[in-house]
């Protein structure tokens, strides 16, 4: 506490802070009642002043301050482990590690304390700065423990004890303190570097080794062991998931080996779901898929997939759901007949992964629209209608038809017409309304629950016409083996027209298909049908036809009739010369007759004999008789077509263990019909029959044989094909084994120098083209020596003479700036193959590289992300030397929170908790040594808008606010929907909504409460919601200008002088009027002249010249404005008024009490200022302690103190003819009352009359011109002694108020207005004043147009 408190009690402390590198304080602790206090919210590390100050009820008194800073920390956390390094029978090496904290403040030493085994005490050892320490002089057998403690500014930390350690010369198994690795885990996210540090114990010092998986730890770029005196460390550099397993560590020394394990868990976002995506339903509006987890969930469980959905059309993909926990989808509300595709991300608390993106499908029905129905025949028809039917589709796409549509059209017309106003069910339709005689054609469309399909193909065409009867049932009249002779009867109603012609249709029974049977019109009622098969059963039907076109139904069918000759017993007609013997010479030939009567000049001779060789002539014949032979030569009878020979020079090659190639040449013969293709048949060794290999016929000349069994011979054989049929296979092939074929392989493919540095030299290849025929077992890389050394080519293999598996390698220990050459060779189970030389020679230095920046293309699109989420940008970076890398957003530096991360191979930006704020383009800049490069990313938030900008007052009136504003800079990612207002009045905290739907840029806010304050704000809405609000900063008064002050008038006037007063606006605009603005005029000029604002109603202006003629003019204002003026009737001219004095008591007559007192104050009148004198009972008034007179310029005041009744009597003032009655009452101090007085008598008291006077606007003087539907006022200003009776007149007839028309008189002023003004409303209106000194009137002329 101060030693001096001020005289007054200290009721305070306020505590101020200040970092030691700045220079000014700021209050930490304003109410302070105790004399300590703890400082929170300090930074670590950070060293302040501090400084305290009293306060009293006084005020606050000097502060004390620290005069030393003090630094923010902390005593540090324990060494992390303290391990025995080497023990001997006197001493032991100690080794520990740093604390994992060391509380704000650097380590300045550690303390080392023993304990020998049975005591309580601890002994201090030494405290040094290094982590280890040799305790030395110790006790040969005696167990001991150590502990060490870290210290800094602010003290010691806990300390951290050994196990039991027996000092003697021992060696000891090798032993790990795992104590530190809790669960022997090590749990890291992807990207972050892994550090574990192990004590390791034994004696002598064990080595180590390690292993991961059970393989040998490959040491890289990345991962990396160390060793010191008490631990190990392995390091991971920016860890991935490939980083993940069991690493296996072993200590061996001369004692034995001891291995243990640590657990390395790398926790990274999720791989892509498995796919693919199966669509498991799909229709028009909605789509249902499913997918796979993710075989790789990034090491922790997989919470929740987000799915995306995107139009084809669009390049923009939109969120369905960011929260789906099954691993199927219904996606709902797709448009009918869009393309669509989707795609799932598995999302772990580490982020969302990669996705899986299915294929692009159609929203709609999972079956097709039906195919066309069959083409509609008739079924019966009339003069007026047509009944037809048709078949089902073929195919129905899927879905059951529900129904049909019919069209039809006039065979010479165009457009399909549809006649069917429901869905017909079932398939038959009867068409009707049809015009007599016109032909129509129809056509049929299928619907099912995809829609409407194809239309079949349109009937043939028919006429609307009454039917034909059918013709009779056609009767067989002759039948032989190839013809039957049918005959049928006319049908017996023509349909009102001639029969123009008959269709004959047949049918083979049991089961064939009715055809037509004639070619030609068949005009006749007989038909002989030709053609026909012999020993078949045929039916026979008849369709008739008229001139109009009509067709009848088929007759009846006639009885099977079967195709044969009749049998006639067989009878031989010979000539009669051939009944005796004949007698022919040898060599002679029998020639038959086989055609007595042939017209043409040709003849097939039928029923010939294969093989028989004949001889035919011919005989010319004419009426004369028969003329000489014409013979043949002889002529054998065989078949001109025979099978094709067989196929030539059959060769195999391109042999594979499952297929070989078989090429061959066409045949010498192909039997006189072209060869239509080939039969390809193998035969395996172990096999007995030949199998066809071509399931088609071959028509080219080679043919692969597949499906061959690896091992096995096969032979091979070709038969050709033709009309006739398969000829002859060709002879067998020899045997070909069915194996790949096996060589030294191939040189490898484009060998090139992917890098180089000073020392080493990286090289990648592709495999051969050709392996030999087996697995590429490993390379071989050979170098050459510097040229300059070794002018001829020494070839040394760089890799393990067995070669590597991998197709890149890595040279090293070369000589920086010398020249080499690279060959590279493949090597599979036969041997070494021939190698392939890198182009040219390579110099060993360090290259340098232009920075690169490897943008994804998804990148390259705008990012569109949603607000409260966090942006992952992801760059991959090359360049030589590693370039230095600058982020920035809209070419400003990057918000504070964004996390930077940059390596050597990649830069990544984070930003958590987006906003719309973070829109915009964030552009990478790489620099280095070679050059400069930079890209850009713009990132869209999909977020609610920010505030409106540019909120002005457009108009403001008495019921309504109207103003307008400017669309947000910040959309939100999202076009703006519409705008909502809201007020709130002055007195409220709450804002209430105005409108919600407003999509305009300005709006008008009514009806408002007159006179009241409001704030305003506007806030734009987008489709993720609403966003910041912009507000009028200042609350607008719902009011408007005032209304014209009433009736000026000129209260008084003086040479130099002018008094006026007036009355207020009946109106006030709903604010309160604030001051009035006076103006003057001069007479004769047009300029006005500001007099004064004044507070009041009435104003004096001085300093006028006399004689000078003025008009006035007088305007309210209030906050919104000034009001129209009120001008003065006339101009008023500065001079002195002389009129005679004039009193006007209110009463003639005043009683009072007995010893009360009483005022009586009379109004006086009169220019120049009249002289007052009083009188009672006609001598003059003596003025008492009591009785006395005050006079004002205006008034005239009798003061009476403490009545008597010797008080009352009769009052004069000489310049008033006024008369008054005084009587007394007297009233004592118990209450009691007197009777009154006598009077004084009756005073006459009459004022001095003036005739009714008026003032009116000088513009009234003259005609006045209203517009129709305008409202106009008529008004004057009235004076007269006493006030005059205002009365109103139009066209002489008394003006009386209606709905449009009012009268607003008052004792001064005549006022009428008129609404609405229409022609009726023109006339003259005459304003009449009358008091008992005369009548005035003034007329005013007024027309409405």
């Amino acid at each position: 506490m101060p030693l001096l408190d001020g005289g007054a009690k200290i009721t305070n402390y306020i505590i101020e802070k200040r970092e030691s590198t700045r220079k000014a304080f700021a209050t930490a602790v304003t109410k302070c009642p105790t004399t300590s206090m703890r400082i929170g919210e300090l930074c670590e590390g950070c060293e302040y002043y501090f400084r305290v100050s009293a306060e009293n009820e006084y005020g606050i008194g000097e502060a004390v301050e620290t005069s030393d800073p003090v630094r923010a920390s902390q005593a540090p956390s324990p060494p992390e482990s303290i391990v025995p390094i080497d023990i001997t029978k006197t001493s032991v090496s100690l080794a520990w590690t740093k604390p994992k904290h060391d509380g704000g403040s650097r380590i300045t030493g550690y303390v080392l304390e023993a304990q020998k085994k049975g005591t309580d005490q601890w002994a201090h050892v030494n405290t040094v700065k290094s982590m280890d320490f040799i305790v030395k002089n110790l006790n040969e057998s005696e167990e001991y423990i150590f502990r060490v403690m870290a210290v800094n500014h602010s003290g010691r930390s806990l300390p951290r004890e050994t196990k039991h350690i027996v000092v003697r010369d021992s060696t000891s198994l090798p032993e790990f303190d795992l104590r530190g690795v809790c669960q022997k885990t090590v749990i890291a996210k992807a990207g972050d570097d892994i550090k574990v540090e192990i004590p390791v114990m034994g004696r002598p010092r064990p080595t180590i080794s390690w292993q991961k998986d059970g393989a040998a730890l490959k040491l890289t770029q990345r991962t990396n062991v160390e060793a010191t005196a008490a631990t190990v460390i392995i390091s991971i550099n920016e860890c991935n998931r490939g980083d993940s397993g069991v690493y296996t560590m072993t200590a061996k020394n001369i004692v034995g080996s001891v291995a243990d394990n640590i657990f390395v868990r790398v926790h990274d976002v999720p791989g892509p779901p498995k796919g693919p995506v199966n669509i498991v339903e799909i229709s028009r509006t909605f789509c249902v898929f499913s997918w796979e987890p993710p075989e790789n969930d990034g090491g922790v469980p997989i919470t929740n997939y987000v799915v995306e959905i995107r139009n084809t059309t669009s390049q923009t993909w939109n969120e369905l759901s960011t929260n789906v926990i099954r691993t199927m989808y219904k996606a709902i509300r797709l448009n009918t007949g869009s393309e669509y595709q989707f795609r799932v991300k598995a999302k772990n608390r580490y982020g969302t992964g990669p996705p899986i993106t299915s294929e692009a499908k159609v929203a709609a029905y999972p079956f097709k629209v039906p195919g066309p129905p069959g083409t509609p025949n008739v079924v019966a028809y009339t003069k007026d209608s047509i009944t037809i039917g048709w078949n089902e589709p073929v195919s129905d796409g899927g879905n059951e038809v529900i129904g049909y549509h019919v069209e039809r059209k006039e065979r010479s017309g165009i457009v399909w017409y549809k006649v069917s106003k429901a869905i017909v069910k079932g398939n038959i339709f009867r068409s009707s309304g049809l015009e007599d005689g016109v032909a129509y054609e129809f056509r049929v469309m299928a619907e099912n629950m995809a829609g409407i399909g194809k239309p079949s193909k349109a009937s043939e065409p028919i006429l609307a016409l009454d039917p034909v009867d059918p013709p009779g049932q056609p009767v067989p009249t002759f039948v032989n083996k190839n013809n039957i002779t049918i005959q049928w009867t006319k049908p017996e109603y023509d349909g009102g027209f001639k029969i123009t012609g008959y269709t004959v249709e047949k049918r083979e029974l049991p089961a064939g298909r009715w055809s037509r049977a004639n070619f030609t019109n068949i005009i006749e009622t007989s038909f002989t049908v030709s053609g026909l098969t012999q020993d078949t059963a045929y039916e026979f039907r008849v369709i008739a036809r008229n001139s109009a076109g009509a067709v009848s139904l088929p007759s009846d069918p006639s009885d099977p009739t079967t195709c044969k000759d009749d049998i006639i017993v067989p009878r031989i007609m010979v000539d009669a010369i051939f009944k005796d013997v004949v007698l022919l010479k040898a060599g002679e030939l029998v020639w038959t007759v086989v055609h007595p009567k042939v017209e043409n000049i040709f003849l097939k001779v039928n029923k010939l004999l294969e093989g028989n060789e004949y001889i035919f002539r011919v005989h010319a014949v004419n009426q004369f008789g028969v003329g000489g032979p014409l013979e043949s030569d002889a002529v054998t009878i065989n078949d001109p077509y025979m099978l094709p020979g067989s196929p030539r020079n059959i060769e195999v090659s391109n042999i594979k263990k499952e297929s070989m190639v078989l090429s061959w040449e066409s045949p010498s013969e192909d039997g006189g019909s072209p060869v239509t293709g080939y039969i390809i048949e193998k035969h395996d060794k172990e096999g007995v029959r030949w199998t066809r290999c071509n399931r088609q016929t071959v028509t080219d000349l080679t043919f692969k044989v597949s499906g061959l069994m690896e091992g096995h011979s096969y032979e091979f054989r070709v038969a050709a094909e033709n009309n006739v049929g398969i000829g002859e296979p060709s002879s067998a092939t020899v045997l070909y084994k069915a194996l790949d074929p096996v060589f030294k392989p191939g040189p490898p493919h484009n060998p090139r120098v992917t890098d180089t540095t000073k020392s080493s030299v990286f090289l990648s290849w592709g495999k051969p083209v050709c392996n030999g025929g087996c697995e590429i077992q490993g390379y071989i890389v050979e170098s050459d020596a510097p040229v300059a050394e070794a002018p001829a080519e020494q070839w040394t293999i760089c890799t393990p003479p067995s070669g590597i598996k991998k197709t890149k390698f890595e040279i090293t220990n070369l000589k920086e700036n010398q020249a080499y050459k690279f060959r590279i060779c493949a090597i599979n189970k036969i041997g070494v193959g021939e190698h392939a030389d890198v182009f040219g020679t390579v110099v060993t230095k360090d290259r340098t590289e232009e920075p690169d920046l490897d943008i994804d293309p998804e990148l390259r699109k705008i990012v569109t992300i949603n607000a409260g989420t966090t942006l992952r940008l992801f760059i991959p970076i090359r360049g030589r030397p590693t370039p230095a890398i600058k982020w920035v957003k809209d070419e400003a530096p990057l918000k504070e929170t964004a996390q930077l991360e940059t390596t050597s191979s990649y830069t990544s930006l984070v930003i958590d908790k987006m906003s719309r704020n973070d829109s915009g383009k964030y552009t990478i800049t790489a620099e280095n040594s070679s050059g400069t490069m930079s890209a850009g990313v713009v990132v869209r938030v999909l977020d609610t808008p920010s505030a409106p900008t540019n909120l002005k007052i457009k108009e403001i009136t008495n019921q309504s606010v109207t103003f307008e504003w400017q669309p947000p800079l910040l959309d939100g990612g999202s076009k703006i929907k519409n705008y909502i207002i809201e007020k709130r009045e002055s007195t409220r905290k709450t804002y209430a909504a105005v409108v919600t739907n407003c999509h305009a840029l300005s709006w008008k806010i009514e009806p408002l409460q007159e006179g009241c304050s409001y704030y305003f704000r506007v806030l734009a809405e987008n489709a993720h919601g609403v966003g910041l609000p912009t507000a009028t900063v200042d609350p607008l008064k719902v009011s408007e200008v005032p209304q014209t002050p009433k009736s000026l008038m000129v209260t008084d006037q003086t040479k130099t002088s002018i008094s006026l007063a007036w009355e207020k606006p009946e109106y006030d605009g709903g604010s309160r009027v604030l001051q009035y603005l006076l103006e003057v005029q001069l007479k004769g000029q047009e300029k006005w002249n500001n007099v004064n604002t004044f507070k009041t109603m009435e104003a004096t202006v001085s300093n006028l010249n006399p004689g000078e003629e003025y008009l006035f003019r007088v305007t309210a204002i209030n906050d919104k404005g000034k009001s129209e003026p009120k001008v003065l009737a006339g101009p008023v001219m500065a001079k002195d008024l002389v009129f005679e004095p004039d009193v006007r008591p209110q009463f003639s007559c005043y009683s009072v009490h007995v010893g009360k007192d009483m005022d009586i104050n009379i109004p006086i009148f009169g220019r120049p200022k009249p002289a007052v004198t009083w009188t009672k009972d006609g001598a003059p008034l003596k003025f008492t302690t009591r009785v006395n007179i005050n006079n004002t310029p205006t008034h005239t005041t009798l003061s009476i103190k403490e009545a008597a009744t010797d008080d009352g009597g009769m009052y004069v003032s000489p310049f008033q003819n006024a008369q008054y009655d005084f009587r007394v009452i007297a009233k004592n101090a118990v209450g009691t009352v007197s009777k009154p007085s006598y009077n004084s008598g009756p005073i006459t008291a009459s004022d001095n009359t003036e005739a009714p006077k008026f003032s009116i606007d000088p513009a009234f003087s003259k005609t006045i011109i209203i517009n129709a539907g305008e409202t106009f006022t008529l008004d004057a200003d009235v004076r007269g002694k006493p006030l005059p009776t205002i009365k109103w007149f139009k066209n002489e007839k008394p003006f009386e108020n209606t709905l449009r028309q009012e009268i607003r008189n008052t004792e001064t002023h005549a006022m009428i207005v008129i609404k609405d003004s229409i022609r009726i409303d023109s006339g003259v209106y005459t304003l009449q004043l009358t008091n008992e000194a005369g009548t005035e009137t003034v007329p005013f002329k007024v027309i409405v147009l």
